[in-house]
């Protein structure tokens, strides 16, 4: 079989400039999870077409060569796998590593520190010649915050234990807290049930029924839109629940929508990394008896060793596409994490004692969250409501008492904001991952010790900060072709949407207060990291906890009062 172009290599300009667009094209591609890389259309019905019908596959092997600077890296030329954003390793919470750990036997032995308990001790320090570093344990503290929170707690309870004559039917936190519990439950079980879908998307893709860049994409980028508009239209028009019943199924829709994106859009990249290789491979068996110009050749041979590498990656046990089934997709769904991986690592048994802890914690904390809610902030909420109601004539008259609500509502606020990160990201999702046995527990950084925003945004919540640099951060560098200043603002900006629309979820109505307080944290980033404040960590810990304490208390009253 002869080829249509001369020994020599050289092209018809035809061909070159055909191979130019293609080029062109293949750099605007999304090189991340969703990539496509135009494969597809040399379907295997043509595998046995001659080159000299198809062409296209010699301008295809062409195109390769322009993702190389993606998959290899620059300096050392190692290949670099499209999932090394985010990483998965065997790691305990902060919590359970510095208090914890304190409270056992062998380290909470009471004071003592400074003591010199023998003559062979006293020797040593005084030969010593520079202080020894001393490590504190502030596990008394611990102890004590905790029972200042019970005093509180038990002293406000039996208050109003008399004064309403012993009928808790009165509050009305507690009966947010419990009503339509059936029908919050049976609307969120339909809601799990319907994550499913993209695991049938993706046994089509298994099966042959439908190409993932063709259809499978298209119908699950569309149902994820329908999903979370047609259980918020649920929760707000149809069964009409309660604020607390709206905002918990909007918050549990958004972490199901995230897990279904991931486990979408992670085994649709790797459908175009197995049919590249298989195309790659039945293009080199094709041309392994005719002449071929030595950069096609590479080009093609790289693609297979890149694919191959970045397939035997991602797992050790389990081989895509058989990660694509019932169990392992129940598994992720039970897993608090909502980055899709084949493999996590996990622990080797579930200590139930530590689950009954957490346990412990979480109805503990949601009851202290409820004494705090009825006492410290329904009645502010109710003040605020009704100053907007009555519309006060003078403008100014509502902004004074604007001002005044919120000094009021601001020390709650920072109690129940600290109490909700808690019951959240260390109680609830510790209990979770011990229950599956994910040993991953990076749920949270040090958040408290930030000194700029930039900071807070990837220490206060992992799991979803994962979720924004895999999912929008990347894919919008690689499929929009934004640089990663224009990537950040992407986003900084699909997040304050969502924060947005949880206001309106829970005010039923649409201010962007919220909206603009998020986007009001870039330029703020660009503050703590200028040169002034670089220097003063105390300064700019000071100023990120006055926005952590006001914020919060800010935004709610505006949205009650205004």
């Amino acid at each position: 079989m002869k080829h249509n172009h001369k020994p020599s290599g050289k092209l018809p300009k035809k061909e070159v400039r055909r191979i130019k667009e293609i080029k062109r094209q293949t750099k605007s591609r999304q090189l991340l999870p969703g990539v496509e890389t135009g494969f597809e259309e040399y379907s295997s019905e043509n595998e046995n077409k001659t080159s000299e019908e198809y062409p296209k596959f010699r301008s295809y092997a062409t195109s390769l060569s322009s993702k190389e600077k993606y998959r290899y890296h620059r300096e050392t030329g190692q290949m670099r796998s499209f999932f090394g954003d985010v990483m998965f390793g065997h790691r305990s919470t902060i919590m359970d590593d510095l208090v914890s750990s304190s409270l056992t036997e062998t380290s909470f032995k009471g004071a003592g520190w400074g003591k010199i308990k023998s003559k062979e001790s006293e020797k040593d320090a005084a030969n010593q010649k520079e202080p020894a570093v001393v490590f504190f344990n502030f596990s008394g503290f611990y102890v004590l915050f905790w029972m200042i929170i019970a005093f509180i707690v038990l002293r406000v309870s039996v208050d109003y234990y008399i004064a309403h004559d012993g009928d808790l039917s009165q509050s009305e936190i507690l009966r947010f807290m419990t009503s339509d519990l059936i029908s919050i439950a049976l609307i969120d079980l339909v809601m799990y049930l319907c994550t499913y879908f993209v695991l049938f998307v993706h046994i089509a893709c298994k099966r042959g029924w439908i190409y993932w860049n063709r259809t499978g994409r298209f119908l699950t980028y569309t149902y994820e839109i329908g999903f979370l508009w047609w259980f918020l239209y649920v929760a707000e028009t149809v069964m009409q629940f309660h604020w607390v019943a709206k905002i918990f199924i909007f918050l549990h829709s958004l972490v199901l929508l995230m897990k279904m994106h991931s486990f979408a859009s992670y085994n649709g990249y790797l459908w175009a990394i197995l049919e590249e290789l298989k195309f790659s491979k039945r293009t080199l068996a094709k041309y392994k008896d005719h002449t071929i110009e030595d950069e096609l050749n590479d080009a093609l041979k790289k693609s297979c060793e890149f694919c191959q590498f970045e397939l035997d990656l991602q797992s050790t046990r389990v081989k895509f596409p058989a990660n694509i089934n019932l169990k392992d997709f129940f598994d992720y769904s039970m897993f608090p994490t909502v980055v899709y991986q084949i493999e996590y690592p996990r622990t080797e048994r579930i200590r139930w004692s530590y689950v009954f802890e957490k346990l412990c914690a979480i109805f503990g904390v949601i009851f202290v969250m409820m004494i705090i809610a009825q006492f410290f902030m329904y009645p502010i909420a109710m003040r605020a409501m009704a100053v907007r109601d009555i519309g006060m004539p003078i403008f100014w008259d509502r902004i004074f008492e604007w001002l005044y609500l919120l000094l009021k509502l601001v020390p709650s606020f920072i109690m129940m904001y600290l109490l909700v990160w808690y019951l959240i990201w260390d109680a609830i999702l510790n209990c979770v991952a011990e229950l599956t046995r994910f040993a991953d527990r990076y749920f949270y950084g040090d958040w408290w010790n930030c000194v700029s925003w930039d900071e807070f945004s990837r220490q206060w919540n992992v799991p979803v900060h994962k979720f924004l640099l895999r999912h929008v951060y990347h894919s919008s560098i690689s499929f929009l072709q934004l640089n990663k200043l224009q990537a950040t603002l992407m986003t900084f900006l699909l997040s304050s949407v969502v924060h947005e629309l949880a206001m309106y979820v829970l005010f039923r109505k649409l201010r962007f207060y919220l909206f603009f307080l998020q986007m009001a944290q870039i330029p703020l980033v660009q503050l703590g990291n200028s040169r002034f404040l670089k220097s003063r960590k105390i300064m700019g810990n000071a100023i990120f906890w006055l926005g952590i304490c006001t914020g919060p208390s800010l935004m709610c009253t505006l949205y009650l009062t205004f």
